[in-house]
């Protein structure tokens, strides 16, 4: 007898319920990975304030692309997640999966994964889902916990898989361990302190991912 696939909504409520997921506030993994400092030379601190107070100043009138050019992008490039031929940032890429009777489905905001040939994501490590305010059937925090579903299942559960989710000012990051979905405090950009720590979480992301490539390689 055939199960019907039944087609999930990225609604984090019915997410956590269809995969028995337990949501933690904070967990060993996460506090190790938050816990991690890094040095910033003082041009990359200097930019960082310069975009620090322009989200202060004008970020809650940002629609969803002046976010990404005016602030994100510069995070991104200071975090310099790249690693030639081993691990690259997607944007807006497509992600789907059949696990068990569920269909799911994401357009990843951004995506951490090894490259396949050029320009396509092939192993994923990091999702990170920003919350679009003309969407209200989906959120944010559901969206990134469906991509982290599919990159564990293609990654057969083998390593945990990060994430982070934006509203606005605010992110939060999270990490998914087998049957353990855990989540950290707000970060709010617009504070030095927590600037710093978005930051350092960004630069640590990559040296997690690239231990984990090569375990997987040993």
């Amino acid at each position: 007898m055939n199960t019907e696939i039944i087609k999930l909504k990225s609604d984090i409520e019915d997410v956590l319920d269809a995969f028995q997921l337990n949501r933690n506030i904070g967990c060993e993994l996460l506090d190790i990975w938050l816990s991690k400092e890094h040095q910033l030379t003082e041009n990359e601190i200097s930019v960082l304030e310069r975009k620090r107070f322009s989200l202060q100043q004008e970020g809650d009138f940002w629609n969803e692309e002046e976010l990404k050019m005016r602030f994100l992008a510069f995070l991104f490039d200071i975090a310099n997640l790249d690693e030639p031929n081993k691990i690259k940032l997607f944007f807006e890429r497509p992600l789907s999966a059949i696990i068990g009777k569920y269909e799911l489905g994401v357009i990843c905001d951004a995506m951490m994964a090894t490259p396949r040939g050029v320009g396509k994501p092939q192993q994923p490590f990091f999702f990170l889902q920003e919350f679009k305010k003309q969407k209200n059937a989906d959120d944010a925090e559901g969206q990134m916990l469906t991509a982290m579903l599919i990159a564990q299942a293609k990654n057969e559960s083998k390593i945990p898989i990060y994430g982070c989710w934006i509203q606005g000012r605010y992110w939060i990051f999270s990490v998914l361990n087998n049957q353990d979905y855990c989540v950290s405090k707000s970060f709010d950009a617009t504070e030095k302190e927590d600037l710093l720590s978005i930051i350092y979480a960004l630069k640590e992301l990559k040296t997690l991912v690239l231990n984990q490539l090569e375990n997987i390689s040993s």
